[in-house]
C-alpha cells in the first residue's frame, strides 16, 4: 500500500513470519516465503523487505534478501 516511505506502493513489506518449534527444519518456512514472494512479484512489487531475526537470517540471505542498514531486502 502506498506510504511516506513508499509512495508507489509498488515495494513490499513481510511483517512476520515465525514457525512453529515442533514444525522447524521441514521447509516451511521456505515454502511460505516462496508464496508471499511470486504473490508479491504478480501484483507488479519492485521490491520486498524485511526485518530479519538471527534464527532467520540465514533463510533469507539463502533466498537472496541483502542486509540493510535495518532491514534485508530481495532487490
Amino acid at each position: 500500500m502506498p506510504a511516506y516511505h513508499n509512495p508507489s506502493g509498488e515495494k513490499a513489506y513481510i511483517m512476520n513470519m515465525y514457525t512453529h518449534p515442533e514444525y522447524w527444519r521441514r521447509g516451511i518456512a521456505r515454502k511460505l516465503l516462496d508464496l508471499l514472494v511470486q504473490e508479491a512479484r504478480d501484483r507488479g512489487v519492485t521490491a520486498i523487505s524485511l526485518e530479519a531475526a538471527a534464527m532467520g537470517r540465514p533463510l533469507y540471505e539463502a533466498y537472496g534478501f541483502v542486509s540493510m542498514k535495518r532491514e534485508m531486502e530481495l532487490p
